[in-house]
């Protein structure tokens, strides 16, 4: 079986599940942006094309910025399709959706190959459109899509429900975790009790909140916050602000290399997910699980089930300040409590490594190959 995924924002790290996914007589073409953090290396049965085009950076909603986005998606779209149609591929799997484009090019994808569709976010973490367009546009893209893939439960009963599309065609696959640490190799609590908050700055994602959370943090409660990532201009400015005023933050606002988060997450003991609107499954969710690490989310999306189910952390109310301080102080006030919940974390690495997680997307791609895509999970 000829396999294609169509995955712009790989990183190293992914490049296990890449590996892990083709059977002994196929092979994988993974596409991606020509980007640092890109995996390069190609290896046995997996090629990578990373050529895709990036995104100007412009100052966001600058008539640059709008002219460079509507270029580089028909670049990324035409350089997709040609590819296809040039490798005539068994199974394309389009890791990342473009509402703006695919709704007229996944159509004409599957002219060419049989198409399966991750959706990740079943509503953008950030719509620029008014509600009831945003809403009409993603119920013609899920419509086009194909077979599709979820990474939770919890996903796919918001996508069915919200729009209708066929349960038979949604198939749920788990998150997988890279292994940053060895199996047997279980974390212990520092004397430090380090916080991480890592990733893309946006305002769902509750920065905000955690900033209140450290300013409102008793000064007899030994913590250290760590802030790690770009996003919003605004964000960005809130974060270092704070940075400089609180002795318990640091922050570090730039693009994080995959040796500088591996280094961040090693020394972390507690990893917070304060989202106020999610419609997902969380990456750095399962970065924290690949690296042993507990996690306070928010109930939003699918963390709740994704931390509660195996035990691997905390729960706390979306936009509460007064919540997520004290469970986070709670977090560090019993270390055996911490440390099961950090072997719980552990466990899912464990259960969700790539060669588990890549075996059972390679079972979806044999049966939409055949034409008999397998029941969905």
């Amino acid at each position: 079986m000829r396999i294609y995924w169509y995955w712009p924002f790989a990183r190293e790290e992914d490049f296990a599940l890449a590996l892990a996914t083709p059977g002994p007589d196929d092979s994988l073409v993974l596409h991606a942006l020509d980007r640092p953090g890109v995996p390069r290396l190609d290896q046995g049965r997996v090629t990578i094309h990373a050529d895709l085009a990036d995104v100007d950076a412009v100052r966001e909603r600058s008539v640059a910025w709008a002219r460079s986005r509507v270029s580089t998606y028909r670049a990324r779209a035409n350089a997709r399709r040609q590819l296809v149609a040039a490798e005539r591929f068994d199974v394309a799997h389009i890791a990342f959706l473009n509402q703006y484009t695919d709704i007229v090019d996944l159509p004409r994808l599957s002219r060419e190959t049989r198409l399966v569709t991750t959706i990740h976010d079943v509503i953008p973490h950030r719509s620029r459109l008014p509600r009831a367009v945003q809403r009409r546009l993603l119920g013609r893209l899920y419509s086009v899509c194909g077979t599709i893939v979820v990474h939770h439960a919890d996903v796919k009963t918001e996508l069915t429900d919200r729009f209708d599309v066929d349960p038979a065609s949604v198939h749920v696959v788990p998150h997988w975790v890279s292994p940053f640490r060895a199996p047997d190799d279980r974390r212990t609590l520092s004397a430090e009790h380090r916080v991480l908050f890592f990733g893309t700055l946006r305002e769902n994602k509750g920065v905000r909140v955690l900033l209140d959370v450290i300013a409102r943090m008793p000064p007899d409660v030994d913590l250290k916050f760590h802030i790690a990532g770009r996003g919003d201009a605004e964000l960005e400015r809130a974060v270092s602000a704070a940075a400089e005023r609180f002795p318990n933050l640091t922050a570090e606002i730039e693009w994080i290399t995959p040796e500088r988060k591996a280094e961040l997450f090693r020394a972390a003991d507690l990893v917070v997910l304060p989202y106020t609107a999610f419609s997902s499954q969380s990456g750095v969710l399962h970065d924290a699980f690949g690296n042993h690490l507990p996690a306070v989310v928010t109930d939003v999306g699918a963390l709740r089930s994704s931390v509660l189910d195996p035990g691997a952390g905390w729960v706390v109310n979306p936009d509460s300040s007064d919540d997520l301080a004290a469970t986070i102080v709670d977090a560090f006030g019993d270390e055996l409590e911490w440390q099961r919940r950090a072997d719980a974390a552990r466990m899912v690495a464990i259960d969700q490594a790539p060669d588990r997680v890549g075996a059972a997307l390679r079972a979806v791609y044999a049966g939409v190959a055949a034409g008999d895509s397998p029941a969905p999970v």
